[in-house]
C-alpha cells in the first residue's frame, strides 16, 4: 500500500503590522441598507456597533468600518496587475489570479507572492495522491511547497484617539452619532440624449477620519529553509535574494503602497477612497524559539520605511539558525 501524501509545514514565526489609516478624501465601503429607509440617502457606508472605553465609561457607538476583506481584495488585485499574473475564472463572470481552478493547478510557481501571501482556493488532497495510474504530476507541490495563506487581514475601525477627540468636541460620548463620521455628497447623472437628470444622495466617510487596524503575517519553515523541489519548479526564484519570507512580506507591503497610491472602496476614479497609512509598527514572535507574545521590531511613519527595514532586518537569520538544521 502506497504512503498517503500530506503537506510538510511548520509555523515558526508571526509578524504583526499595526497602522493608522486616514481617509484623505471621502471614503465609501457601501452598505446597501439605506434605500430600505424612507427619506434616507440612496447609499451609505457599512456600519457596526462597537464599544469604546473613554475616560471612566464604556460607550457603544455606531461607527463606519473597513472590512478586512475590502483591504485584502484591493491589495491583492493591485499586486496581481503589478506582477502581470495570469487571470482565470470559475464562473465566466469574475476574473482573478488563483493557483487552483476547478481542482486543477493553473499556476504552479511555488513562490508566487499573490498565492502565498493572500491565499488561493483549497487543494483537495485526494487529487494529488498516488493511484493505479501512477503519481500525480503535482505531488511534489502538495507535499513540499504548499502552506496556508500567510496574511491575515482584520477589520479596521475608527481609532481610539479619533473617537476620544470626537467625544471631547461633542461634550460627551453620548452625543456622538454615526452622522458625525460622515458627509453628504449629492451626485447627478445626466442622460446624454434627453438631458434628464437622475440625482442621488450618498453618505460617505468624511475626509480626515482616522481608522486603526493590523495585519498578521505567518512564517512557515519552508519560507526560511528553501526546499530544492520548490526552487526547481520556480521561475520567480531569481527575485528571492535569500528567504522567501522576506520576499513575501515585502510584496505585502508593496501591495499596501499600491492601495495608498490608488484608492480603496467604491468610486475611486471619481475622487473617493484616497487613504494614507500612518503610525506603523512591526512586531514579531519567534515561535521556533518559544517566544511568548510579540516583540517590537520597528516603528515608522511611512510604508516605504517599513519596506526598507524588512529588506535589511536580520530577524530571518535568527529563524534560520533555529529552524534550518
Amino acid at each position: 500500500m502506497s504512503q498517503y501524501l500530506a503537506p510538510r509545514v511548520r509555523l515558526v514565526g508571526v509578524f504583526e503590522l499595526s497602522f493608522k489609516l486616514v481617509a484623505r478624501s471621502g471614503l465609501l465601503i457601501r452598505s446597501g441598507r439605506a434605500k430600505e429607509i424612507m427619506g434616507a440617502a440612496d447609499i451609505e457606508p457599512l456600519s457596526i456597533a462597537k464599544a469604546y472605553a473613554v475616560n471612566t465609561g464604556t460607550y457603544i457607538l455606531k461607527v463606519p468600518y473597513i472590512p478586512g476583506s475590502s483591504l485584502k481584495g484591493r491589495a491583492r488585485s493591485l499586486l496581481e496587475l503589478a506582477l502581470n499574473l495570469d487571470l482565470g475564472t470559475t464562473d465566466g463572470k469574475i476574473y482573478y489570479h488563483s493557483r487552483v481552478i476547478r481542482n486543477d493547478i493553473a499556476h504552479d510557481d511555488p513562490y508566487c507572492p499573490v498565492d502565498n501571501v493572500f491565499g488561493s482556493m483549497s487543494i483537495q488532497p485526494s487529487y494529488f495522491q498516488p493511484s493505479e495510474e501512477g503519481s500525480s504530476p503535482y505531488s511534489w507541490f502538495f507535499e513540499k511547497c504548499w502552506a496556508p495563506s500567510r496574511a491575515i487581514f482584520r477589520d479596521i475601525y475608527p481609532s481610539q484617539r479619533y473617537v476620544e477627540n470626537l467625544c471631547h468636541l461633542k461634550g460627551d460620548c453620548n452625543n456622538v452619532y454615526f452622522e458625525d463620521f460622515l458627509e453628504e455628497k449629492n451626485e447627478n447623472r445626466i442622460d446624454r440624449v434627453t438631458s434628464a437628470a437622475d440625482p442621488r444622495t450618498i453618505l460617505r466617510v468624511k475626509a480626515d477620519v482616522e481608522f486603526e487596524g493590523s495585519i498578521a503575517f505567518l512564517v512557515y519553515d519552508m519560507d526560511i529553509c528553501r526546499r530544492a523541489e520548490c526552487d526547481m519548479h520556480s521561475k520567480l526564484k531569481e527575485h528571492i535574494r535569500d528567504y522567501p519570507a522576506r520576499y513575501y512580506l515585502t510584496n505585502l507591503i508593496g501591495s499596501l503602497i499600491l492601495v495608498e497610491e490608488t484608492y480603496i472602496g467604491g468610486s475611486g476614479t471619481r475622487g473617493y477612497g484616497n487613504v494614507e497609512f500612518r503610525d506603523l509598527g512591526l512586531k514579531f514572535q519567534n515561535l521556533a524559539k518559544g517566544d511568548v507574545g510579540l516583540r517590537e521590531l520597528y516603528k515608522a511613519s511611512r510604508l516605504t520605511d517599513v519596506e526598507s527595514f524588512i529588506n535589511k532586518t536580520n530577524v530571518f537569520d535568527e529563524l534560520r539558525d533555529l529552524v534550518c538544521k
